[in-house]
């Protein structure tokens, strides 16, 4: 038997885990999660020790949260509602589960939740590779160009200005900025290393916490050339995850707007207007081609699948579509950004060097 004040005492201590949980700050790798506990479900194990299991192997941010959705099992809360409030978790992922514990189906909706994730996490790493690899190109061509104008101009300058003859314009406004920087106390330059290092670090905790992929994203949307690729991953994604929750039984427009932080910019508010519309009754293929989610395809594809009930199917051809698309445009873009970026980087060092070494040509000319 409870002793008085021992039920008004576990809300605040499931409060106060959750708010501990929640300051760790390292989500839950999901795919992982319903994959292995796909795995053990369909082995025999029941859902609590399957969970413990994962705790065992999971990291200490992970380790955590876990640990939270065991003790609000423990106290009779369904497993949407623990993830729900252990956090860490995207509201796809909780809303799969809460669909599966009223169809029975759970292992199965988990794996399905674990190759949508895995199909978007493949994708993912090929859209980051081809933009971390030009990164890296600028990155080091700008510390190349920062050495030389700093240590390798000034230098110069002394030797050309020795000999007495007039240099070319651009050389000297190139031994200007040489000397400009060069001039620059070292302490400045030590808190720019440490405002570099700071800014490092930050990118990494973001990246852990999952901050940094959605800011990302969001700019990406905003810059001409990028922004069609960055618009096609998130319809990708969205038909995806779309359609992995109306197979496991959410309500389409539920799922739909589940998905919504999938989208990018204004594609966020078209899918709230599109919404809104489909749920005074109008049809939905109609709705989402009216605010440009989808194309020509799309809206025939799911104009059928509104009148055979078979969504899900449609919309995971409509994220195929997208997947070999974009798939050809990273092609495209990898073939032709690593050329562009080496000629860049060629033409700005090149044109330091030949700046340095022109007096030195018409001084030998002169003799």
């Amino acid at each position: 038997m409870s002793r008085p004040g021992e039920a008004a005492l576990k809300p605040q201590a499931a409060a106060g885990l959750r708010k501990a949980v929640r300051q760790v700050g390292a989500p839950i790798d999901e795919e992982r999660l319903a994959e292995d506990l796909s795995l053990m479900l369909k082995s025999g194990l029941t859902l609590l020790e399957s969970l413990k299991t994962l705790r065992e192997r999971a990291v200490a941010g992970a380790n955590a949260r876990l640990n939270a959705v065991i003790v609000q099992l423990s106290q009779g809360e369904t497993l949407s509602a623990a993830l729900a409030q252990a956090g860490g978790c995207k509201a796809a992922l909780v809303a799969c589960v809460k669909a599966s514990e009223m169809t029975g189906d759970m292992a199965d909706s988990l794996q399905r939740y674990a190759a949508n994730a895995a199909r978007v996490r493949v994708l993912r790493s090929r859209l980051v590779s081809a933009l971390v690899y030009p990164a890296m190109l600028v990155s080091v061509a700008t510390c190349v160009v920062i050495f030389l104008l700093i240590f390798v101009v000034p230098r110069f300058a002394l030797v050309l200005e020795s000999s007495g003859h007039d240099m070319p314009a651009t050389s000297r406004a190139l031994i200007t900025v040489g000397r400009a920087l060069n001039g620059v106390p070292d302490l400045a330059w030590l808190g720019l290393a440490a405002a570099a290092v700071w800014g490092v670090v930050s990118l990494v905790r973001a990246a852990r916490e999952r901050r940094l992929e959605a800011r990302l994203t969001d700019l990406a949307a905003r810059v001409p050339g990028v922004r069609d690729v960055v618009r096609a991953f998130g319809h990708s994604q969205f038909a995806r995850s779309t359609a992995m929750l109306v197979r496991s039984g959410v309500p389409a427009l539920k799922a739909l707007r589940m998905c919504r932080d999938l989208l990018v910019g204004a594609d966020r508010q078209g899918l709230d207007r599109a919404l809104a519309v489909a749920s005074a009754g109008a049809p939905l293929a109609q709705a989402l081609h009216d605010q440009q989610l989808v194309d020509t395809l799309g809206l025939r594809v799911l104009r059928v699948a509104e009148q055979t009930g078979e969504l899900d199917a449609a919309l995971e051809r409509l994220a195929d579509v997208h997947d070999r698309a974009l798939e050809r445009t990273l092609d495209r873009v990898s073939r032709l950004i690593e050329p562009l970026l080496m000629l860049g980087i060629g033409l700005v060092v090149g044109g330091i060097v030949v700046l340095m070494y022109l007096p030195i040509f018409q001084l030998a000319a002169s003799i």
